[in-house]
């Protein structure tokens, strides 16, 4: 037979061919890219294996044939494993409803004995197995949409293609990033409405009882209604405009600012414009500046901004009377700057922590609205942060208060 329709040639085409199918089904080019990368390595190995170079004899029995190929010899290839392991999604061969090889990422995720198990021992999940045991199953390679395999909220695709006689390749691709981010993007569309629309409701029955000729023509509500309406007035405002610059960080997050800035002067400025605004509390702020600091690459305006959060932060939740420590200086390593706002106030839980640069996160949702705080004030501090690529980190000591710690790189002489 002529070398070039050999069995082992048409089986890598049957992969290449396989392999192109499979990633056609991807939604994501890094996955199209690495599937058709994996099936055309098998496809090269398969068809220039050494211990091949004799035709076989024209009356040898051939195995199934897919699409003209013996795709039965996949299973067995030596180098299977080492191809299934360079994928980071999860791939299983499964052969008569027994997967027969998986890769490391399928291992940690379902279990390391799942090699030689039946498929229901191996998933778990009845529309996995459903899928994997039906005979008769038309597997096109379209994602099928699975939640509870590994934790209990993690959400999965898998995909499926037919190899052979009772032989399928199966891919689980990790969907819950995509699944939180989509949460995560409808609660925040959700708590914006929701933040505009109480002090709007508010507004409104102001309105409502102004016009009413008895309450009108009362100097003393009125005084006072109108004065509500401006509170909630000033707090929408507040909102809409943390609103525009947090999307406009996010739009700028890729463009890191490439400005020298003197951060000292920010500091210095935002603490005079604090101690002038806020007769009670501008004078417990304690000012501790390193001399001689090299500028900071950033922009000066979200500077402002970052400063101006940690710093009204800290005096609305430290205790009336207590210091507020500002200082700022070098880092260890002297290749940025370490800015730093100390209170001393109630502190905050451990279990909070992590969640504080959330947008619309409170600790205390009644204690925040008195403040007068939006709920996103640590969020654009940490989207500003991320821009100027740096790190931001917070601790807290229930009882004791709370320490916040930014560090931005120096500018590059």
């Amino acid at each position: 037979m002529n070398s070039w329709l050999s069995p082992r040639i048409l089986v890598a085409f049957a992969l290449a061919f396989v392999g192109a199918l499979f990633a056609g089904q991807m939604t994501g080019s890094a996955e199209r890219i690495l599937v058709v990368f994996v099936s055309m390595l098998i496809a090269l190995f398969v068809a220039a294996d050494p211990h091949d170079h004799d035709d076989p004899p024209t009356d040898a029995v051939m195995p199934y044939p897919h699409n003209g190929a013996d795709v039965s010899a996949i299973s067995s290839h030596p180098q299977l494993q080492a191809f299934i392991d360079a994928s980071a999604d999860a791939i299983l061969m499964v052969e008569n409803a027994r997967v027969t090889a998986a890769n490391q990422v399928a291992l940690r995720l379902l279990g390391t004995n799942i090699v030689g198990q039946n498929v229901r021992m191996a998933f778990r999940h009845a529309g996995a197995i459903e899928r994997l045991t039906d005979p008769d199953a038309q597997h096109t390679g379209h994602p099928i949409r699975l939640t509870g395999i590994g934790q209990k909220n993690q959400l999965w695709d898998m995909r499926i293609q037919t190899m052979g006689p009772s032989q399928k390749i199966v891919h689980l691709a990790d969907r819950s990033g995509t699944q939180a981010a989509e949460k995560m993007r409808v609660d925040f569309v959700a708590n914006a409405s929701h933040e505009l629309l109480t002090p709007l409701a508010a507004i409104k029955g102001f309105i409502e009882t102004l016009d009413d000729p008895a309450a009108g023509d009362d100097p003393a509500t009125r005084s006072r209604f109108l004065a509500i309406m401006a509170t909630e007035t000033d707090r929408m405002q507040a909102l809409v405009r943390d609103l525009m610059s947090l999307s406009r960080i996010e739009a700028e997050k890729y463009d890191p600012p490439q400005t020298p800035v003197d951060f000292a002067d920010i500091i210095i400025e935002t603490v005079d414009q604090l101690r002038n605004s806020q007769k009670d509390r501008g004078a417990d702020i304690v000012v501790n500046i390193a001399a001689n600091l090299p500028p900071v690459m950033g922009d000066a305006g979200q500077l402002r901004q970052l400063a101006s959060n940690i710093l009204n932060n800290s005096l609305k939740y430290g205790r009336a009377g207590t210091p507020v420590t500002v200082s700022l200086t070098p880092s260890r390593s002297g290749v940025m700057i370490n800015f730093t706002v100390a209170d001393v106030g109630d502190g905050i839980a451990p279990e909070h922590l992590p969640r504080l640069t959330e947008r619309f996160y409170r600790v205390d949702s009644g204690r925040s609205r008195l403040v007068g705080g939006t709920g996103l004030g640590l969020s654009l501090v940490k989207h500003i942060v991320d821009r100027h690529r740096g790190h931001l980190e917070i601790r807290s000591t229930v009882g004791k208060g709370t320490t916040v710690s930014i560090l931005l790189p120096i500018a590059q002489s």
